[in-house]
């Protein structure tokens, strides 16, 4: 396909930073001729001769064109202003600008709709605010001049030469001699001659536009009277493009009515299609309430009344209609179609697929029912039905368009690139004008990676139909990727209008503005989106990252409403969504699960690794990143350096396949001792889709350790150590609602250390398997898994020491392995969420050792110590119920028993109810017992208020005198995936209860009150109190939990890319454990603060921050974090 004005993108450097600027390039043709509807006319330049138009065809600066009565036209000019012409218009472009330059337009009579994309040129406009120059659009009538700042508009001149200008969005300024008048959203101006111009308030602007439609005059859909002789005159006119013929032919028919005899339903029906044509809908009305009062026995005419009603805007108006026929015609067919179109528009994709089957049993030759099902079962994602439904539609009217371009963009979505391109070519080429087909060309050019041409194909979408919903939804992704978030945000209002309860807009909303920093507004979309959430046809085109920056929460978190963001994204939860588990994973404290949550992400969107590190594309597209990443950190004592290199990127051929790379080379060094650290890793992950229902994922991580002269067993020891880790799944969805996960793992290190001070050895080699299979099925009985896992972790160390007197070698052999069965189920009853989990755990454990001393004069009996094993079986529960009596108010309570598997990873739920398992101190084998209450409340719109007690029990494996038997200790390099930036307000939880023990009890009252103070302004105060029992120590408390926390934060958005972060915290008395003993660290305050910049591109990044101020024992730290994007 031939793009006459592609965008290209050109770097230039200017005063050491670069500048990317959007350049269009001219091109031969200034216009295309996107539609023509009865008698459209192209003037001749050099003749002046009047020639037939047709679609496709372009136009150069200085062509005139006009339309016949009950005839239209569409056009769309290189600058990409759409114009629509109604009846009996005269129209010329006088000039076409290009990306620099301005747009002139002519209506001379007639009626034109346009919308225009009027924007700032240039990317530096949200750094710098030093480009300011604007495209112009202008156009001219008889009586005066429109300089166009707007987006949707319509001129219309009269007989006299009187102007009226309508605006839909955007401004208008309207002119003459005499006076000037701005005219805005909603409003009209009127010039007349003679007079200046008279701005009036639009009461009925839908209405004003109702003629801008994609109403196709068929009269074969009507076959009661396509098949009579009446309907001869009405085919021959139609044939030859002669509408008005063919209408005053249909409309004399109804008028002699009354005397003739045998004028068919089919009739009214094609009359109230030609008031359509030209949006007069009050004589639509009137024509289907005449059909239908011949004609009570067709259900047809109240059909066609609700089809109206939804042209209209009146969704519930349609549904009345529907509900009401349908007692009177419970059968029928037609009204089949249209209640299946309002269970999509509703959010209801069970009722419509149920509605639109129905029908296709009903009438199984009646392609609109196939093409209806077709529709919604791919926007469920239930690809291999809609493809027989959408196949069947096209079998049965291989002449239609819409059948073909549903099918198309259907294979697209089910990355079927190849056969989507032949059913959208030969949709097209059956109608160069169809809507629909422009549409799948569109989303079929984004998914390539080409946003310049899907642009182009939706444009014409928009222009053809712009109600389409689907059409001004992707229009806004094409405008974003090449870098217009203006348009793009206005193509997003023109999709709500649209569709009023689709929550899609806001999701895509919230991510531009989160990559704006607009906080305040990103929030605003979040919850918009979350209050149409159960309208949701599907979360499958949204494309998140590697954050979960898509989750609705995600907005919040931007904004330091840490436990806002957690609350909306547990609102938003989808067991089929990787935004739900990779947003939730980068809140979580417990090693266990944080890769437990990024597993399960990967494993429902692998192609989420080669995801934009900068803006976000919205969808999925091939593309290819790299960044490099440093890192710094100082204290008085010690610094910490750690380069990153990063590659990522994505491919849709010969399947769709993402891939990522990152090397990290860290390194520290002390300032006042010999100690020296390197520990270089690499990291390499593959996600695969080779079928729209199947994901596989490849994760292989290396990680080499080399410490230096550091306190390990004793001063001044060495070590050396290698992990290696590698994680393999893949998910198989065998219908929208039900998918098997299977996963694999092994972890293998080996490390050695050698004491200076002192001569010995010891050397470590661990090797840990492990695997499991989900299976989750989503009923109207509720939410089901079940699962089943097994894992086992080997442990051998030897232990080799020198004295004087004696030397020693020591063997010790850990095993531990665990299998363990899950089963979950949850379901909501009103405003109640009811969840329970039952797992079966058996846990094996056993410890070897032996020990040989050796005297300078000889060795000493082999002594083997008596083996230590446990075994734990047990069946335990999660059981928990959530009450929401308003949108605005949650209750949680939930009960959690649960044993750590001997694993890094567990396909099971993380969290019940909204409350996480979230246990940093549980080791594997060990086992704790929870009791949480929590309320959340939303309050006045901008404030948030969380307060809960907890009450948790552990015992972890350990020896009678409370030494620990199994600690892991956790290498996973997987949160480098996840690349954080923004540095985060981190949540109360994180103050305390992050050291592992022996066992004990621990009792926490903590409240949480979180502040929108306006627009770029937040704050958070936090207390919590704990209570604690050390099982083991009873004169000590269990570590790290101060009885005392209160902590205060806030951040500030100020201009220009840079936002200011500050949190406080205080904490009284608390302990530590450490390999001398327990230490009590005194109470004290740690004030850090942070600052960071990024550029409007999110390509460069900085970050400045320093924390531990205030603390009375540590030193103060300085960092700071680089990070460019190319």
């Amino acid at each position: 396909m031939n793009h006459p004005f592609p965008l290209t993108r050109v770097a230039q450097i200017c005063t050491g930073f670069a500048l990317v600027s959007i350049v269009q390039v001219a091109a031969a043709n200034d216009a295309e001729i996107v539609m023509v509807q009865g008698r459209v006319e192209v003037q001749d330049q050099k003749s002046g001769l009047w020639r037939n138009a047709t679609a496709k065809q372009s136009l150069q600066a200085g062509d005139s064109v006009r339309t016949g009565d009950s005839s239209q036209m569409a056009l769309l000019v290189k600058d990409k202003t759409q114009v629509r012409l109604n009846q009996l218009s005269t129209f010329k472009i006088k000039e076409a600008g290009d990306g620099e330059g301005g747009t002139s337009l002519e209506l001379t009579s007639g009626r034109m709709w346009a919308q225009a994309k009027q924007f700032t040129i240039g990317l530096l406009r949200a750094t710098t605010g030093l480009i300011k120059s604007q495209r112009k659009l202008a156009v001219t009538t008889p009586t005066a001049t429109i300089g166009i700042r707007g987006t949707d508009w319509e001129v219309s001149v009269g007989d006299s030469g009187e102007t009226v200008v309508s605006v839909f969005s955007g401004e208008v300024a309207v002119s003459n001699d005499l006076g000037e008048v701005s005219v805005g959203p909603s409003e009209q101006a009127t010039v007349r001659n003679g007079m200046a111009p008279v701005k009036t308030v639009l009461t009925n602007a839908r209405d004003r536009v109702q003629w801008v439609s994609a109403v196709r005059l068929d009269l074969d859909k009507y076959p009661d009277f396509a098949q009579t002789s009446q309907s001869q005159s009405v085919r021959d006119a139609l044939a030859g493009q002669r509408i008005k013929d063919a209408r005053d032919a249909t409309e004399a028919l109804i008028s002699s009515a009354d005397k003739a005899t045998g004028i068919p339903a089919g009739a009214w029906l094609l009359a109230a299609d030609f008031a359509l044509l030209s949006g007069d809908m009050p004589l639509v009305a009137r024509r289907l309430d005449e059909g239908q009062r011949r004609f009570s026995s067709d259900d047809r005419f109240p059909a066609y009344q609700a089809r109206a009603a939804l042209l209209k805007g009146y969704t519930a108006g349609a549904r009345s209609l529907v509900n009401t026929a349908r007692q009177k015609f419970p059968d029928s067919m037609e009204l089949g179609l249209v209640d299946g179109e309002l269970g999509r528009l509703e959010g209801n994709g069970d009722a419509a697929v149920a509605s639109f089957g129905a029908a296709s049993q009903k009438s199984p030759n009646d392609s609109r029912a196939w093409q209806g099902l077709g529709v919604t079962l791919a926007e469920q994602e239930d690809f291999d039905p809609a493809r027989t439904a959408l196949t069947r539609a096209v079998e049965l009217a291989p002449k239609f368009a819409a059948p073909l371009a549903d099918l198309g963009a259907m294979e697209t979505r089910a990355q079927r690139l190849t056969q989507a391109q032949a059913a959208i070519d030969k949709s097209l080429e059956l109608a160069p004008d169809d809507y629909v087909a422009w549409t799948s060309r569109g989303i079929l050019l984004l998914t390539q990676g080409q946003p310049d041409a899907a642009l182009q194909a939706l444009l014409k979408a928009g222009l053809l139909e712009p109600r389409y919903a689907k059409a001004q939804l992707y229009t806004a992704i094409a405008w974003y990727q090449i870098g217009r978030e203006d348009a793009a945000l206005a193509a997003l209002d023109r999709a709500k209008k649209a569709d009023p309860n689709d929550p899609l807009p806001y999701f895509y909303e919230a991510q531009i503005q989160r990559d704006n920093l607009n906080p305040m507004a990103a929030v605003t979309a979040a919850r918009e989106a979350m209050a149409r959430f159960g309208y949701l046809k599907s979360l499958g085109p949204i494309a998140t990252d590697r954050q979960g920056n898509a989750n609705l929460g995600a907005a919040y978190a931007m904004f330091g409403l840490e436990a806002w963001a957690q609350r909306i994204a547990q609102q938003s939860q989808h067991p089929f969504f990787a935004g739900s588990y990779l947003f939730s994973a980068a809140r979580t404290r417990d090693a266990f699960t944080l890769n437990s949550s990024l597993v399960q992400g990967y494993l429902t969107d692998p192609l989420m690794f080669g995801a934009s590190p900068a803006r976000s594309a919205l969808i999925g597209k091939p593309s290819a990143y790299a960044a490099f990443d440093f890192s710094a950190l100082k204290t008085d004592s010690n610094t910490e350096l750690e380069p990153s290199f990063i590659a990522n990127g994505t491919m849709s051929a010969p399947i769709p396949m993402a891939g990522f790379l990152q090397y990290a080379g860290y390194r520290s060094t002390s300032i006042d001792s010999p100690q020296t650290n390197a520990a270089p890793s690499l990291i390499v992950a593959v996600g695969f889709k080779p079928q729209s229902n199947l994901n596989l994922f490849l994760y292989r991580s290396e990680f080499r350790a080399s410490l230096e002269n550091n306190d390990i067993r004793s001063a001044s020891d060495d070590l050396r150590g290698t992990d290696f880790k590698t994680n393999v799944g893949g998910s198989w969805s065998l219908d929208p609602k039900t998918a098997i996960w299977v996963y694999a793992g092994k972890t293998e290190g080996q490390s050695t250390v050698f004491g200076n001070a002192r001569v010995y050895k010891r050397s470590q080699s661990i090797e840990q398997p492990e695997a499991g299979v989900r299976l989750t099925a989503l009923r109207s009985s509720g939410e089901w898994a079940i699962g089943v896992e097994k894992a086992r972790k080997s442990k051998l160390e030897r232990t080799e020491s020198t004295g004087r007197v004696a030397s020693s070698d020591q063997h010790l052999s850990l095993e531990g392995e665990s299998e363990r069965v899950f089963g979950s189920w949850k379901r909501n009853f009103g405003d109640y969420l009811l969840q329970l989990d039952l797992n079966y755990s058996n846990f094996k454990f056993s410890l070897d050792e032996t020990q040989l001393l050796t005297l300078n004069k000889g060795p000493l009996p082999l002594v083997t110590l008596p083996t230590i094993s446990f075994q734990n079986n047990a069946v335990t529960p999660n059981i928990g119920v959530a009450w929401s009596p308003s949108s605005a108010t949650t209750y949680r309570l939930a009960y959690q028993d649960v044993t750590r598997p001997a694993a890094d990873v567990s396909l099971a739920s993380q969290n019940t109810v909204g409350i996480p398992i979230d246990f940093p101190a549980l080791e594997p084998g060990g086992r704790i017992k929870r009791s949480r209450i929590q309320g959340e409340w939303e309050l006045f719109g901008n404030n948030f208020l969380t307060a809960f007690f907890d009450e948790r029990s552990v015992l972890n494996l350990s020896l009678a005198d409370g030494r620990p038997l199994n600690s892991a200790i956790n290498t996973s390099q997987v949160r480098r995936l996840q690349q954080d930036s923004l540095g985060s307000v981190q949540s109360i939880d994180s103050a305390y209860g992050n050291d592992a023990f022996s066992g004990g009890s621990v009792r926490t009252t903590a409240v949480v009150f979180e502040s929108i103070l306006n627009e770029q302004f937040s704050w958070s105060a936090a207390y919590a109190n704990n209570r604690t029992q050390n099982d083991f120590r009873p004169l000590t408390p269990v570590p790290d939990y101060p009885d005392h926390v209160l902590r205060f934060g806030a951040r500030w958005f100020v201009l220009q890319g840079w936002v200011l972060g500050t949190a406080i915290t205080g904490k009284t008395l608390r302990t530590k454990e450490t390999f001398a003993g327990t230490v009590f660290l005194e109470p004290e305050w740690d004030l850090a603060l942070n600052a960071s910049w990024q550029d409007s591109a999110k390509r460069r990044y900085i970050e400045l921050f320093t924390s531990g101020h205030l603390r009375k024992v540590d030193q103060p730290v300085y960092g700071a974090r680089v990070i460019w994007r190319f």
